[in-house]
């Protein structure tokens, strides 16, 4: 087996992050169904802190890599408590009679929830499908200019 130095180790695990990231990512941007988005949310967490490990072999187009894999982190996040939250308060309200003046503010919590994921879901679905942000293909295009930086340079 030939060994492999860690630019070359790098740029292939670099790439197949980020071909996971793709792979999903409309579909679970376009439906907006939690397994998809949770999915997606692991991939660019672990393509997010791989870019970062390396970032002292990727120089600035690494950098451009993590803040774009940042923003959707962050919306991917929001996304993931809400989830979480209305599976919370889904339990608490069923444990409630309909008359528990608890109920009311649960619902209402739980309405809030639901308007926040639908906002971060629409900002994700925004700087993912925006012709003039283009997160896919800026994405995309940081990390192959970081992988090309990580190519074995000329003696």
């Amino acid at each position: 087996m030939p060994k492999r130095t860690v630019r070359e180790a790098a740029g292939r695990a670099l790439q197949r992050l980020l071909r996971r990231v793709l792979a999903g990512a409309d579909e679970a941007i376009e439906c907006g169904d939690r397994a998809k988005l949770h999915a997606m949310r692991i991939a660019v967490k672990r393509l997010r802190y791989n870019t970062e490990f390396f970032r002292a072999l990727l120089g600035a187009q690494g950098e451009s890599a993590t803040d774009i894999l940042s923003r959707l982190q962050e919306h991917l996040g929001t996304i993931a408590d809400a989830d979480a939250f209305e599976l919370v308060y889904e339990e608490l309200l069923d444990c409630l009679d309909g008359d528990d003046p608890r109920a009311f503010g649960l619902e209402s919590r739980r309405q809030a929830t639901r308007t926040e994921r639908e906002r971060a879901l629409e900002a994700l679905r925004s700087l993912w499908k925006d012709p003039e942000q283009r997160y896919r293909e800026r994405l995309a295009a940081s990390i192959s200019a970081a992988v090309g930086s990580l190519s074995p340079k000329p003696e």
